[in-house]
């Protein structure tokens, strides 16, 4: 018996020194992104002090513009979105999350590579089919500062981050000869489904008085506003949702992916040196 509670006790010794000496990374700025070719830029400016792997994500660890900060790839879709925002939050515990990105532009007003930062966010593939056709519904969610479940249509970023965007004046690389224009506010939405048809654009547009879409932010702000973190979307248009003339959506994005993930990321950089 006494030889089981010197062992125990060593055992308990080992556990403690082992945490007494895990580093924590607490309470760091959270850059998400949905493609590889989205995080290069910022990923290129960090100075990396380690790298942690959980659940098949890789989490970045360092500084990016004097900022602490943990990096992302969160995989491309809505559930994936959903998926790493909670581990990054129940794990890293960050102050503040950015997601950065292209999307496809839905308003008619914004061209190829324009960024958009959109301050309400909405799941437009959540909702009813039935004789009259689909009709988007709001999401039943239980808010922290509430007692009791509530829904929600549209989920709001965090309005000391937009706050701090609009303020902010990156070099942009220019697109078919024309420089990017920055939009702050409006709405955004979210989908499980790349959209490269017309029809269901204006319907966007109409329905949910979109500016852009994409396939994972709705759901990266939803999580973090649950959780009570602050949140804030990036994005910069890479096509126009259905194409414009005779292009379609996946031609555009294949010509004009890199610069608009580039131009997106570059405004995250200077945002991180205004917060």
């Amino acid at each position: 018996m006494k030889k089981r509670y010197q062992l125990l006790s060593v055992v308990i010794i080992i556990l403690l020194l082992f945490s007494c000496g895990k580093q924590s990374y607490d309470g760091r700025v959270a850059l998400m992104y949905a493609f590889d070719a989205e995080g290069q830029l910022l990923r290129s400016q960090m100075s990396l002090e380690d790298s942690l792997f959980s659940v098949g994500r890789v989490f970045w660890i360092g500084k990016i513009a004097n900022k602490e900060v943990i990096v992302v790839n969160s995989d491309v879709g809505m559930t994936n979105a959903a998926m790493t925002t909670q581990l990054l939050i129940d794990r890293f515990k960050p102050k503040q999350i950015i997601f950065t990105g292209i999307c496809g532009g839905i308003d008619p007003e914004n061209s190829i590579g324009d960024i958009v930062i959109p301050e309400l966010w909405v799941t437009h593939d959540y909702g009813l089919y039935d004789q009259e056709g689909f009709s988007p519904y709001p999401i039943r969610v239980h808010q922290p500062e509430k007692e009791k479940s509530d829904t929600l249509m549209f989920f709001p970023v965090d309005v000391s981050l937009l706050r701090i965007a609009e303020n902010v004046k990156p070099e942009l690389k220019p697109i078919l000869d024309r420089t990017p224009k920055i939009k702050v506010g409006g709405k955004g939405t979210s989908g499980s489904s790349f959209i490269d048809q017309v029809e269901k654009r204006e319907w966007l547009k109409e329905k949910l008085d979109a500016q852009i879409v994409d396939m994972e932010s709705a759901a990266v702000v939803q999580v973090a506003k649950i959780n009570g973190v602050p949140i804030l979307v990036v994005r910069s248009c890479s096509d126009l949702a259905g194409g414009s003339g005779s292009s379609t959506a996946r031609d555009e994005i294949g010509e004009f992916f890199k610069v608009a993930a580039d131009n997106s990321a570059s405004f995250v950089l200077e945002l991180l040196r205004e917060m």
